[in-house]
Order: structure tokens, then sequence, then C-alpha cells
């Protein structure tokens, strides 16, 4: 117990003696002291004179007033190891306000600044020859500035190493700063702002604007003018653009909202989000995912790699992708989109519709116009188109259904199923099995060793396939004019046809049987060829095959 009591003790009086002391070691170890200067300058000023703050260093704040008077208050405050040269070094610190150009020039000096041996002035400062190393320099400099200006005042700010705040005035405006935040709110007239490495903020702005930020974010909200921006790295956010807007990045995110007139996007890499354009949209984001909404006119859109999704847009939409996965919903005209390899998915057209997705599954619904695809190996189903359909796939199943007009498909090795088509259907398929169902038009079929079934058509049927099984029941309607040719080889052809059909029908077999359930007529000795003549024989059918051929009454 009287030992802790006695540790305690010297702990105490260590630290007393340490604290005692301070002030001496702190001089002998170098550690910085600090001293500051105040400065006030004021000069009588106009509507629409300019002000230029050249080259400073310091925090500023600009706050436009009713006063037809520029008032400058400043703070420097300097921190280094030796008193006499703070005390010098504020000495030889000046504000200057004075008659420049079309207005007034503010200038900040300092010794750091206007000397180029900045670190020989210290030494003769402080008495000393020897070159100081590095690692003991500890001087620190900061400086803040505020200043009032009338409220029509036009602004030529040059500046590093310092945040910027400009409110309430209007004019024109160059800031040129680096190194620190910039934030423009409630000003008017026209902005030319050049920053790097920190944020930029304009809010509340009436007129153009141009900005270039590298490797800062922006935000923008409430700007009634052209808008113009450059970044990198950094997110840019918009919220509020009365004019055009076009947004050049590198790598950014854009996210945004509310443009009233044209607005182009390029960045990549980080994600694009936009909303609210009442002109024309153009992205060009590659490896950037895409979502865009409420767009009036046309949307035209390119990236790779991550998905794109556009919903309502008042005109045409134009999507160029690479390896994206693509939806897009509400579209008022035309819809061109290429991608690869990732789905596609549309539905609300109302124009026309163009798909070249090579690899990717395709689903399209509610197309007022035309509908044209091409893909590969994955599976394309069509919904609900008012025009014709065209398909091109290459080992794709194909589902097609709700089609007014003529249906036209390409494809190979995968099922295609057709169901209420309001034209003809026309099929090349390769090794496809077809289905088809409701086929207000002529029916041309072209496949090989799988399946064809027909039901409920209305038009001429024709069928050539390759050792390809063909069934045709349930036929709404025989025009007269048409026909009806069913060929294959080595499997079966079975054919209905209504009991008060108006046909003349000639079925041939080579190796098969024949079997009717309509009288025949026997054509051949050895019953592989038979003739048949129903009504008044309008409709020419004629049925061949190597294997058996069935005919059946409904």
């Amino acid at each position: 117990m009287k030992k802790t009591k006695f540790f305690s003790l010297v702990i105490v009086l260590g630290l007393f003696i340490f604290f005692i002391q301070y002030d001496g070691a702190a001089k002998a170890w170098g550690i910085p002291e600090s001293d500051s200067r105040e400065f006030a300058k004021s000069v009588t000023s106009a509507p629409g004179k300019t002000l230029y703050v050249d080259g400073t260093q310091a925090d500023i704040r600009i706050t436009g007033t009713d006063q037809n008077q520029i008032s400058v208050q400043a703070v420097v405050e300097v921190g280094d190891s030796s008193e006499e040269f703070l005390q010098q070094f504020l000495a030889d610190t000046s504000l200057v306000l004075e008659p420049y150009g079309d207005g007034f020039r503010l200038k900040l000096r300092t010794p750091r600044d206007q000397r180029l041996d900045f670190e020989r002035y210290r030494r003769e400062v402080s008495g000393s020859r020897k070159r100081i190393p590095r690692r003991k320099l500890r001087f620190s400099l900061s400086a803040e500035i505020q200043i009032t200006v009338p409220s029509e005042q036009s602004l030529t700010v040059s500046n590093r190493y310092g945040d910027i705040h400009i409110k309430g005035v209007g004019g024109t405006f160059y800031i040129d700063n680096s190194s620190g935040e910039v934030e423009i709110n409630r000003c008017r007239g026209e902005l030319d702002l050049r920053n790097s490495y920190a944020e930029v903020s304009v809010v509340d702005f009436t007129g153009p604007v141009f900005i270039n930020n590298s490797s800062g974010a922006i935000n923008l909200r409430n700007i009634a003018g052209k808008t113009e921006v450059h970044n990198s790295y950094k997110p840019i956010n918009f919220d509020g653009i009365g004019s055009s807007l076009i947004i050049k990045s590198n790598s950014s995110e854009v996210i945004g909202r509310i443009v009233k007139g044209d607005c182009q996007v390029t960045t990549s890499y980080r994600k694009v989000d936009i909303s609210g354009v009442e002109g024309r949209l153009e992205i060009e984001a590659p490896s950037s995912s895409v979502s865009v909404r409420a767009i009036r006119k046309e949307a035209v859109i390119k990236n790779s790699y991550n998905p794109v999704k556009v919903e309502d847009v008042g005109s045409f939409l134009r999507v160029h992708g690479q390896s994206s996965m693509v939806t897009a919903m509400d579209i008022s005209k035309d819809v061109y989109i290429r991608s690869s390899y990732k789905e596609i998915s549309v539905g609300g057209i109302g124009g026309s519709l163009e798909i070249d997705g090579s690899s990717s599954s395709v689903t399209a619904r509610d197309v007022k116009g035309n509908a044209t695809i091409r893909s590969s190996y994955r599976d394309i189903l069509v919904e609900r188109v008012d025009g014709w359909v065209d398909i091109d796939g290459n080992s794709c199943p194909v589902t097609v259904s709700d089609i007014k007009q003529q249906v036209d498909i390409t494809s190979s090795y995968k099922l295609i199923q057709v169901k209420r088509v309001g034209g003809g259907l026309r099929v090349d398929g390769g090794s496809c099995s077809v289905t088809a169902d409701d086929i207000g038009g002529d029916v041309d079929i072209v496949n090989s060793y799988k399946y064809v079934i027909l039901k409920q058509t209305s038009g001429s049927i024709v069928v050539r396939g390759s050792s390809s099984p063909i069934e045709v029941s349930r036929i709404k309607r025989l025009p007269a004019d048409g026909k009806i040719e069913l060929t294959t080889t080595y499997k079966q052809i079975q054919l209905a046809l209504p009991e008060d059909a108006d046909v003349t029908l000639t079925a041939t077999t080579r190796y098969g049987r024949i079997q009717s359930d309509f009288p025949v007529y026997l054509d051949s000795e050895d019953n592989k060829k038979i003739q048949i003549k129903l009504g008044k024989g309008n409709t020419i059918v004629r049925l061949e095959t190597s294997g058996n051929i069935i005919l059946k009454k409904e």
C-alpha cells in the first residue's frame, strides 16, 4: 500500500515538472509557436465593376450587399519554432486593395509567395547560416479573408489550398482554385469555375455555368442556365437544371434529376442514374450501369458489361451495349437495342422494335409497330405485336403469340411455338420442332428431323420436311385458290380435313401405308398412291412421304 502511494506521488511530481518546463522544452524541440495579424481594407465601388482576388492561399468568403463598397477583413496566422521569424514574417505580410483594370485588385502578400528562396529568407531572419533540414521545417500558414461587395459585382478569383464561398452576388465569375472546396450560393450571371481535389457546390444560380473540377465532386441544384461540367473519379450530382446539361467525366458516378433541355453524359466505370429530362438524352458510359426515367425526347445510350434500365421515353430509344443486360419499358416511338450475352427485355413500345442480341435471351411484349429480332443460343419470346415479326435466331427456342400481321422465323435445333397470328407464318427451322396454332394467313415451313404440328390454319399450307413427322388438324378455312403441300421423308403425315371440304387430293408414299376416312381412288397397283376429290375440288392437296399417310375426317 505504501509502495503504491509512493509511485503515484512520483508520477504526479513528474507531470508537474513537465508542465512547468513545457515552454522551454517546446522551443528546444522545435515545436511551432503561432501568431496572427488582422487586416482591414475598404474602397468605394459600383455595380458592374470587377474585383480581382489575385494569387491568394486563403479561405475566402465573398458576400453581396446593397452597399456600393468593397470591404475586406483578413486574418493571417503563422506557426514556426522561431518567435523572431514569426514577428518578421507578419511584419512583411500585407493586404493590398487597389484600382486595377475595370475595377479593383485584392492581393494578400506574404514572404512565402514573394520570395523565390523562402528558406534563405527564413535563415536570415532567424540569424542562422546553416541550411535547415526539411524534416525540421515546422512552418505553417493559414489565412481567412471575408469580403463584402456590391450585389452586382463581377469576380475573378485565383486561389490555392483554401476554400471559397460566394453568396448573393451577380456578375461574371471566373474562379481558379485548387485543393479547396468551392461553394456558390444564390448568385447570378455567368460562372466559369476551375478547381481540383475538393468538392464544388453550386446552388440557386441564374445563368450559364461551366465547371472543371479534376478529381473533385460536383453538386448542382437549381441552375437556371446552360450547364457544362468536367471532372474525374468523384461523384456528380444535380437537381434542377433550367437549360441544357453537358457532363464529361472519367470514372465518376453521375446521379441527377430534372433537366429542362438536352442532357449529354460521358463517364465510365461508375453508376449513371438520370430522370426527368425534357430534351434529348445521350449517355456514353463504358463499364457503367445506366438507369434513366422520364425522358421527354429521344434517348441514346452506349455502355458495356453492366445493366441498362430505361423507362418512359417520349420518343425513340437507341441502346448500344456490349455484354449488357437491357430493360426498356414504355417507349413512345421506335426502339433499337444491340447487346450480347445478357438478357434483353422490352415492353410497351409505341413504334417499331429492332433487337440485335448475340447470345442474348430476348423478351418483347406490347409492340405497336414491327419487331425484328436477331439472337443466338438463348430463348426468344415475343407477345402482342401490332405489326409483323421477323426473328433470326441461331439455335434459339422461339415462342411467339398474338401477332396481328406476318411472322417470319429462322432458327435451328430448338422448339418453335407460334400462336394467334393474324397474317401468314414462314418458318425456316433446321432440326427444329414447330408447333403453330390459329394462323390467319398462309403457312410455309421448312424443317428437318423434328415434328411439325399445325392447328386452326386459314390459308394455304406448305411444309417441306426432311425426316419430319407432320400433323395438320382443325383447319378453319381452306382458300378456294389455295393449296396444301405436305412433303417429308421416312416419317408419317397426318392430315385432318373438314367433312365438307372442297379439295382434290393426291397422296403418295414409297414404303408406308395409306389410311383414309374418305373414299379413295387407288392410283397404283401396290396401293402406294391414292386420289380423292371432295366437293368441287377447288383446293389442291398433295401429300408425299416415305412413311405412313393418315387422312382423318373432322
